[in-house]
């Protein structure tokens, strides 16, 4: 993992970057790092968990500028080395349980098609990892349309599929509670491990697997994320887990070495994701301890609207408010105990150590969690990652592995193998 051979390969390499016209034409894998006048080397980064477009849509302002959520803007990002990220769309169950959740959906997608084309010289939408290389080699950021929350399908897969002719690449499964695919990570049966993939997500992985949308098993309990990677046929990823070994707790989203190696074996890849209480016991403990996960919107209250169905977009714009004061505070209070950026380097390097560095990526969650690790707290921070992993002893080579090649593999095999 961390050969004198490939240091000095990966340096050759990244010479030819910087002095070859050709440079531009080489293949991802041959372009670790970006050229810069600085002595530090900037790896090209693919986040695997992002909400920047769905973050401004439901609190106002653009990705370009600072922003109700500040730590994700284009010139943050570009400052960062960000290359691609599978932005998310977000889909509560209150609105499928209101059958709304494809309406919403499709006002988000059509939000993150306008916000995308507002900023051309910065930004472009990309379906398949040849559109990723693309936009790398204009200098511009690849985004990927993906939806956390698969509920926003109202269980009908030709939804989905009409999803995916309007760009869909990227769906997450499960995420706050559990429902008609599997269930969530907090589950209280089956010891813990929920009760597995049903026969409607066995009928839907196969569908994204022929597609070519990347199945997305964060938030997923264990028995449904070990029968999903026994049935797709292509690499499948978890976009924010954490290793289980290293943090525990009932209501978080991390992976036991079990979970972490079966999705290993078939070429997938985990993302660390910058999040504190999914790398630092103490936060975990302080924060979320005990507290069991609901609908975003409604908590533990009963998710069927029972108003005038006339004003149903007025109770959400209510509660999405409401939220919104709560968010504020929280990111206030909780930002005075933010654990160290060395946190979330030993979950990488746990992983890395178990199953090897092909299979360890990164994430954020920016629009998503209101704070972040020290050291990595907004998109212009990605490269103090880099240089930690450089410091334990990581090759160039392995360190751009992480920030971005890995996920670029997986999103590249899974569209291309696609048989629609």
């Amino acid at each position: 993992m961390k050969t004198r051979f490939l240091i000095g390969l990966t340096f050759a390499v990244g010479l030819s970057v910087v002095f070859s016209p050709l440079a531009g034409l080489l293949p991802s894998s041959l372009q670790p790092v970006y050229a810069q006048d600085s002595a530090e080397k900037k790896f090209w980064v693919f986040d695997g968990h992002t909400h920047p477009t769905w973050s401004v849509y439901a609190r106002g302002g653009t990705i370009a500028e600072p922003n109700s959520d500040p730590r994700f803007t284009l010139p943050l990002a570009e400052q960062g080395g960000l290359g691609a990220s599978f932005f998310n769309t977000a889909i509560d169950e209150f609105l499928e349980a209101n059958h709304i959740a494809v309406k919403e959906a499709l006002r988000q997608f059509d939000h993150f098609y306008r916000e995308i084309a507002r900023y051309p010289d910065q930004v472009g939408v990309a379906t398949n990892a040849e559109e990723v290389r693309a936009l790398r080699r204009q200098g511009k950021i690849a985004a990927i349309l993906a939806i956390e929350g698969a509920l926003a399908l109202e269980g009908d897969l030709g939804v989905l599929r009409m999803f995916h002719r309007l760009g869909l690449r990227e769906m997450n499964l499960v995420h706050l509670l559990g429902n008609n695919i599997g269930d969530v990570m907090h589950s209280s049966q089956n010891n813990g491990k929920g009760y597995g993939l049903s026969d409607y997500g066995r009928a839907l992985v196969a569908e994204m697997n022929r597609l070519g949308i990347v199945i997305d098993l964060s938030h997923t309990a264990e028995q449904t994320v070990l029968d999903v990677m026994e049935v797709s046929t292509q690499p499948v990823v978890s976009t924010h887990s954490a290793a289980r070994a290293l943090m525990y707790s009932p209501t978080l989203p991390n992976w036991s070495d079990e979970m972490i190696r079966k999705l290993a074996s078939m070429r997938g890849v985990i993302c660390v994701p910058f999040l504190p209480m999914a790398v630092n016991q103490e936060y975990q403990d302080k924060w979320h301890a005990g507290r069991p996960r609901g609908s975003g919107l409604m908590g533990l209250e009963p998710l069927v609207y029972r108003g005038d169905p006339t004003k149903i977009y007025e109770f959400i714009e209510e509660r999405t408010q409401r939220g919104q004061s709560n968010r504020g505070r929280m990111a206030e209070e909780r930002s005075k105990s933010l654990p160290p950026l060395s946190d979330l380097i030993d979950h990488i390097d746990y992983m890395a150590r178990l199953v090897g560095v092909d299979s360890v990526a990164i994430s954020s969650d920016w629009g998503g969690y209101p704070v972040n690790i020290k050291g990595i707290e907004n998109a212009g921070e990605y490269q103090n990652i880099a240089q930690a992993l450089l410091k334990r002893g990581y090759s160039d080579g392995d360190v751009a592995k992480i920030m971005g090649e890995n996920l670029l593999r997986v999103f590249d095999e899974v569209v291309r193998t696609a048989r629609n």
